[in-house]
C-alpha cells in the first residue's frame, strides 16, 4: 500500500457558461444552457506542491428536484457545497488520499444535510476535490488512474467500510489493461427529435452534426441506446414504438437501456408500463433488447423498503439504482433491497464506484457472473475535463459501454476558450476531429477511442486555464439567459 502522503491547501474555481445546441430534457427540466465548474485544487504530495483539477456542470434539477428551489437555487447550493468540500478539505491533517476521502466524505455529508441540501448534493463537493486530489497525485508520481488503482495508489481498504470486502485489493476488479474503445449508448431524451419530420424547417440546426436520432443512428453507427420514461403511460408507450420502428427499419442490432429518472412513486406503476411493453407485439425486439433499468423509483421511496417480488418479475430486467445512490452505502443497500446494479457517476465519486465495483465482485463469487454490476452513466460531461476524467475511470473499471451524449446537446468544444480546444486536439486525437471550423469529439463505429487517456492524473494531458474563466464569486445565474450565447470563456 502507498505511503503517500497529501495535504490540501487550497483551490479556487472558476465558471464557463455552456449553451445547448438543441434543448435536453431529463425528469423535470428542460435545459438549454448551464455553468461548467471547474476546480484547480494545489496539493502537498509528499510536501511537494501540485495541481490537480476536476470540472464538471452544476445540472440544477438532478441534484435536487425539490419543486420550490428553482434552478439558480440549485446551482447557488452546488458551488456551496463545493466551497464547503474546499474548507473541509483545506483542514484535514496529512493523509493518504482514502484517509482525506473518508474524513471529507463524512463531514461534507453532515454538513450538507445540516444546512438543508441533501446527501446527492454532498457527492459532488466531495467529489470534486477528490478527483482534483487524485488528479494531483497522479501528476506528481507519473501515474495514469488506472495505474494508481492497480497499485492501490490512494489506500484503499475496503474492509474499513465493508467488513466483506476484508483483504481484498482494488487491483482484483481490474482487467489486465484499461479498455481503449468504449461503445456509445446514445441516450434519447424527452423531447429529442425522433427523425426529420419531428423538426420544423425553421426549426432545424444545419451545423453540420446530426440532429435527430435517426441521424446519429446512421452517421454515427450506433448500437447503444439509453431511452428516457417520462412517467406518462399513453406518451411512453406511443414514443417507444416511434422510436422501436426506427430501429426495425434500419435493421440494426441494438442493446438498450431505459431510465425512469424516478418518475414513479410505486414500483407497481413502473411495472405497469413494462407489462404493456411486453404484451405489445410491435415491441418485442425491443423489450428483448433491453439491459436493465435505471431508477424508476422516486429517491425517497428507492430504499425505503424490499422491492416487490411480483413487480419484479413482471418488469423481467434488472434495476439499478442513480439519483438514490446518494451515500457511501448505497449501493450495499440497495442490494439488500432487490436491486442488482449501481451507475457509476465521477460527479457522485470515484472512490464510492471503486468501492461498489468491489462489492459487485465479492457478491458474483456467489450469485455468477454479472449478477450484480455497475453501469456508466452521465448525460452531459463535457470536453476537457469531465469528460476524459469520467472515461478514464470507466477505462479502469472495464465497462464496455457508457451513456455520453455531450456531443450531442453541446456543440463541440466550443464552450472552451480556443487554445484549450486546440491543446485537446493535439494531445487526444483519437477522442476528437476538426469538423469545418470546430473540434468536435470523435465518434467511429458507435465507439469513443480513448487510449490516450493514459496519461498521469485523471486522463487529460492539457490543462484548463482558470484565468480564461469566471471566477466563482463574480458570475452569475442570470448569464445563462441565452441571449447572452457566445464563446462561454473570457478569453480568445
Amino acid at each position: 500500500m502507498s505511503t503517500t502522503k497529501l495535504k490540501v491547501i487550497g483551490g479556487r474555481i472558476g465558471i464557463a457558461n455552456a449553451f445547448a445546441r438543441m434543448p435536453f430534457r431529463f425528469g423535470v427540466v428542460t435545459m438549454e444552457a448551464a455553468a461548467s465548474a471547474t476546480l484547480e485544487l494545489e496539493v502537498f504530495v509528499d510536501g511537494k506542491p501540485v495541481l490537480g483539477y476536476a470540472s464538471d456542470l452544476l445540472a440544477y434539477k438532478w441534484f435536487d428536484k425539490r419543486p420550490e428551489k428553482t434552478p439558480a437555487d440549485n446551482v447557488a447550493d452546488l458551488l456551496w457545497v463545493v466551497e464547503e468540500a474546499l474548507a473541509v478539505a483545506r483542514n484535514l491533517p496529512e493523509g493518504s488520499l482514502f484517509t482525506l476521502w473518508r474524513q471529507l466524505d463524512e463531514e461534507v455529508d453532515r454538513r450538507a444535510v445540516a444546512a438543508g441540501f441533501n446527501r446527492l448534493g454532498a457527492s459532488f463537493g466531495v467529489s470534486m476535490v477528490e478527483r482534483a486530489i487524485i488528479d494531483a497525485l497522479g501528476r506528481a508520481t507519473g501515474q495514469s488512474f488506472f495505474g494508481m488503482v492497480r497499485g492501490n495508489a490512494f489506500g484503499i481498504d475496503g474492509g474499513a467500510v465493508f467488513p466483506e470486502l476484508a483483504g481484498m485489493s482494488p487491483a482484483s476488479i481490474l482487467a489486465e489493461k484499461p479498455l481503449e474503445r468504449i461503445g456509445l449508448r446514445h441516450t434519447v431524451g424527452l423531447v429529442d427529435p425522433i427523425e426529420a419530420g419531428d423538426i420544423a424547417s425553421a426549426d432545424r440546426l444545419d451545423d453540420g452534426l446530426p440532429e435527430t436520432l435517426a441521424d446519429y443512428i446512421e452517421q454515427d453507427d450506433l448500437s447503444y441506446l439509453k431511452i428516457k420514461i417520462s412517467g406518462d403511460p399513453g406518451s411512453d408507450m406511443a414514443r417507444l414504438e416511434r422510436i422501436a420502428g426506427l430501429m426495425d427499419r434500419t435493421g440494426r442490432a441494438f442493446a438498450l437501456t431505459l431510465d425512469g429518472n424516478e418518475q414513479y412513486s410505486r414500483l407497481e406503476e413502473f411495472a405497469a408500463l413494462m407489462d404493456a411493453i411486453r404484451g405489445n407485439p410491435a415491441l418485442d425486439r425491443f423489450y428483448d433488447a433491453i439491459l436493465f433499468i435505471e431508477q424508476p423509483l422516486e429517491r425517497s421511496v428507492a430504499l425505503s423498503a424490499p422491492l416487490d417480488p411480483r413487480a419484479l418479475k413482471t418488469i423481467g430486467k434488472p434495476l439499478l439504482i442513480d439519483e438514490a445512490d446518494g451515500w457511501t452505502s448505497a449501493y450495499h443497500e440497495a442490494i439488500a433491497l432487490g436491486y442488482h446494479g449501481v451507475s457509476h457517476k465521477n460527479c457522485k465519486g470515484v472512490i464510492r464506484s471503486l468501492l461498489n465495483a468491489m462489492i459487485a465482485e465479492t457478491r458474483n463469487r456467489e450469485a455468477g457472473p454479472g449478477v450484480y454490476f455497475q453501469s456508466a452513466e452521465d448525460l452531459t460531461c463535457l470536453p476537457v475535463v469531465s469528460l476524459q476524467a469520467d472515461l478514464a475511470v470507466v477505462a479502469a473499471l472495464g465497462i464496455t459501454h457508457v451513456e455520453r451524449n455531450g456531443h450531442h446537446y453541446f456543440h463541440g468544444l466550443e464552450h472552451l476558450p480556443a487554445r484549450e480546444a486546440e491543446a485537446a486536439l493535439a494531445a487526444h486525437p483519437d477522442l476528437y476531429r476538426r469538423e469545418g471550423s470546430s473540434i468536435v469529439t470523435a465518434i467511429n463505429g458507435g465507439a469513443l477511442d480513448i487510449a490516450s487517456l493514459q496519461v498521469p492524473g485523471m486522463g487529460f494531458a492539457c490543462l484548463p486555464d482558470l484565468g480564461q474563466r469566471t471566477r466563482a464569486a463574480d458570475w452569475t445565474f442570470d448569464s445563462l439567459n441565452k441571449s447572452d450565447a457566445g464563446h462561454a470563456g473570457t478569453g480568445d
